[in-house]
């Protein structure tokens, strides 16, 4: 009896074995599984100490979410001011699960960095930037002045900014500090200038159109044009956006010397064929001016390109009628229909940030139509640069001929230390 009952007592015992077992082992798995799926890390120490005025990086932290990378997906928290002494938290989240980094901010800087004069100031765009100066001592007393680098980026267009000062001891510590400096618009400045040039018609050497010498001179070559963005990247040319030329003629922004803005009027097959290939075989950036009746919305949908801005050459206007310059319609037209034309056009470019006036032909009214259609530029067919100050709505541009060298265009580009006369001439 009691021998059975000693049976029954290990029976139960190993049933109890097996069933936490039997348990136990999906619970084990559901762990594993979770671990190497779901994991939130961070990259760094959980806790940082500071010194004061240092520059804190952020680290950051990686993820797992189903197996799948979610680093992308981690949301950070907190802040960490290290021009005050305290202890900072960075919180880092992601599909419920959060981890906390500690960074605590001392009351010493190393090395020791201080500015001489004001930290808050008011300046001119444009206007030469004159320091107050400053001083820089590593821990030892050694003159770390003349290592101390200085950020004046933000100088660059109106409105507030901060000029930094940073410097590094032979430890890798870093200390920066910066002064609070408002920039105030100007149009009164020197600057070279913003060329914009004016292209029409592009053609294969190879196979040269019937009109090539009826169109005014406007066409240019593709290997020409290859050639011209070829140097222009080499020189390391910047294209500002409409956005930037508004803001540089409203004395808002300064743009580098090197600025040049590239369009083509009409909107013409030569162009879109031949042209738009050689934009995106050199990665320049341009606009076309387009007459929006001639098929206007497909070709914008046909030869939408990243390099490629379409904006308003009017839908209808590109026609005679006027008895203003080349005698185009849009100074003859009641403002209404204009802006209505305008309107109509800027719809199907899908942009209305710039225009080109038809014909380069313009009175008061027409100024009037574009200003109130909302477009923040436009160009007329006057040769020159354009400059802070200008009227944003009469820009000039520098006009592309046939068969012009390399040197014609560079003279016409270059800022004017660099290039040598060049004439211009008037077209449509």
């Amino acid at each position: 009896m009691a021998s059975k009952k000693r049976n029954n007592t290990k029976l139960l015992l190993i049933a109890v074995i097996l069933l936490a077992f039997i348990t136990a082992l999906p619970i084990a798995y559901l762990f594993m599984f979770y671990s190497e799926n779901y994991t939130l890390e961070l990259t760094g120490p959980e806790e940082m100490t500071l010194n004061l005025n240092s520059v804190y990086e952020e680290p950051g932290a990686t993820a797992k979410v189903s197996g799948r990378d979610a680093t992308g997906d981690i949301a950070v928290s907190g802040e960490v001011d290290t021009h005050t002494p305290g202890t900072y938290e960075i919180t880092y989240s992601v599909d419920n699960m959060s981890k906390v980094r500690t960074v605590k901010v001392g009351s010493t800087m190393d090395p020791v960095l201080e500015l001489k004069g004001k930290t808050d100031i008011k300046t001119k765009l444009g206007e030469k930037w004159e320091d107050k100066g400053f001083t820089a001592t590593d821990d030892d007393g050694t003159d770390l002045t003349d290592q101390v680098k200085v950020d004046t980026s933000g100088l660059n267009k109106a409105g507030k900014c901060e000029v930094t000062y940073t410097v590094k001891d032979p430890s890798g510590n870093v200390t920066r500090l910066s002064r609070n400096v408002e920039v105030e618009a100007n149009t009164n400045y020197d600057t070279p200038g913003l060329p914009i040039c004016m292209f029409h018609y592009v053609y294969d050497e190879n196979d040269p159109p019937e009109d090539l010498h009826k169109r005014y001179g406007n066409y240019i070559s593709a290997q020409a044009l290859e050639e011209e963005l070829n140097w222009l990247v080499s020189e390391n040319y910047y294209f500002p956006t409409w956005d930037e030329v508004r803001a540089y003629i409203d004395g808002e922004l300064l743009l580098p010397d090197k600025s040049v803005v590239l369009t083509f009027d009409d909107g013409a097959m030569s162009f879109l064929d031949v042209g738009i290939p050689v934009l995106e075989k050199c990665k320049t950036p341009a606009t076309s001016f387009l007459i929006t009746k001639n098929k206007g919305a497909e070709k914008v949908q046909k030869y939408a390109s990243k390099y490629v801005d379409y904006e308003s050459h009017s839908h209808d206007m590109h026609r005679s009628g006027g008895n203003v310059g080349h005698g185009g319609i849009f100074t003859a037209l009641p403002t209404d229909q204009a802006v209505a034309d305008l309107k109509k056009s800027i719809e199907i470019c899908g942009s209305g940030k710039a225009f080109a006036y038809p014909f380069g032909d313009y009175n008061e009214a027409t100024h009037a139509a574009i200003e109130e259609a909302g477009f923040k530029c436009a160009v007329t067919t006057q040769p020159g640069k354009a400059r802070p100050g200008d009227d944003p709505l009469l820009l000039p541009r520098q006009r592309m001929v046939l068969d012009q060298t390399l040197q014609y265009f560079q003279n016409k580009v270059q800022p004017p230390q660099s290039a040598t006369p060049a004439a211009d001439t008037q077209t449509e």
